[in-house]
């Protein structure tokens, strides 16, 4: 009395199909954050191409802290928002202009204000309003000569424009976001002093 044994290619296979990737939530934020309706490439991935101004960089990185906010509460919740926008702007900038020859993150590199090799003057991006009220109002950016303390440099030109109702409306708003924007850049200037950042 013979038996068979089945062999491998006479059993049923079963496909199982590949397990699914692992979505890191940073990624899928950043992602986010970047895509609103831009084209993608042949795989369907968001065409990111960085044009943007200076001060835009952090304006993005506030995006990507709001996303966080939403989708890892927990993890939001611990995190310090100015220094980890801070850091994503820094993140953005440096892939789009050339590196501080100082090492120093926050720097926007000037290669005028780093021309001298006895006195490097480190800047970081302006960051100011505008509106129907003006035009580079208030505006403001990290300054730092060589190893010196870093400090903020504030313009204050003593223009006095006149304004009507609706213009005065869009200034209070601005503003707000504006306050927003200066503490961020004090929380900066805190962590760049105790060497929590570059």
């Amino acid at each position: 009395m013979s038996t068979t044994v089945p062999t491998l290619s006479a059993m049923p296979q079963q496909r199982t199909s590949p397990p699914a990737p692992a979505v890191d939530p940073l990624e899928s934020a950043l992602l986010s954050a970047f895509d609103a309706g831009e084209p993608c490439d042949a795989e369907g991935n968001p065409v990111v191409e960085i044009v943007a101004a200076a001060p835009s960089y952090a304006l993005l990185a506030e995006q990507v802290a709001d996303r966080l906010a939403a989708e890892m509460p927990k993890f939001a919740a611990k995190m310090d928002r100015a220094v980890f926008v801070a850091h994503v702007a820094d993140g953005l900038r440096s892939v789009a202009h050339p590196l501080c020859p100082d090492g120093r993150l926050w720097c926007t590199a000037d290669p005028g204000s780093h021309a001298d090799p006895r006195e490097h003057v480190h800047r970081g991006p302006q960051i100011a309003m505008h509106g129907a009220y003006g035009f580079d109002v208030m505006a403001f950016h990290l300054l730092q000569w060589n190893d010196d303390e870093v400090e903020l440099a504030f313009v204050g030109a003593g223009d006095w424009p006149d304004l009507n109702v609706e213009q005065v409306d869009e200034l209070i708003e601005d503003m707000a976001v504006h306050l927003d924007r200066l503490r961020a850049v004090r929380a900066r200037m805190v962590a760049l002093r105790t060497g929590a950042a570059l």
